[in-house]
């Protein structure tokens, strides 16, 4: 009797943990309930489970790696939108600094919003660079001469294939990626 109980716990905790994650919404919906409750409003509260979008990639994913990295010579030739008359302009990046920027589009051409921008091995954070409503990111970066260092990029959102861009920068840099669809 009592693992029966444990089960039918957990199988109700089930919808809890997929909405914690994003994956689900949990609606609690007031109905009214015949006869006696326990509750003095005369309600109960059934839960309702309502499947959604997962978020575009998830804190922590990590970053698929792709079969080979690109340099800056694979960089796609992208005309950039025209900002809405009411965005805010990008600040400049501080002294001492170089901004490392780029649109992301689909293969027709269009932006793609929320690509995450992933910097080095430990995939898509919660603080990670998205690309805004135009497909653009930026990043400011260190200008440092001596010594080099070097940095790897990873584009991914889901159901597209990730870009894994390998650089040394030498000054600020533009880097345009076309994200494909998943095969």
């Amino acid at each position: 009797m009592g693992i029966v109980a444990i089960l039918i716990l957990l199988l109700a905790m089930v919808p809890l943990a997929l909405s914690g994650a994003g994956l689900m919404n949990v609606v609690v919906a007031p109905t009214a309930t015949p006869g006696q409750s326990p509750n003095p409003s005369g309600t109960s509260a059934p839960v309702t489970v309502i499947a959604t979008e997962p978020p575009p990639t998830p804190e922590g994913t990590p970053a698929p790696h792709p079969s080979e990295a690109v340099d800056i010579g694979a960089s796609a030739s992208i005309t950039p939108p025209s900002p809405p008359p009411s965005a805010t302009p990008t600040a400049s990046p501080q002294p001492g600094l170089w901004r490392v920027e780029g649109y992301v589009v689909d293969e027709s051409g269009n932006p793609l919003k929320n690509v995450c921008v992933v910097v080095g091995p430990h995939g898509c954070q919660k603080y990670s660079p998205h690309t805004d409503d135009q497909g653009h990111y930026f990043l400011d970066v260190a200008a440092n001469t001596d010594p080099k260092t070097s940095f790897d990029f990873y584009f991914e959102m889901p159901g597209r294939q990730t870009v894994w861009w390998h650089f040394t920068p030498g000054g600020p840099i533009e880097f345009n990626v076309v994200l494909k669809g998943s095969q």
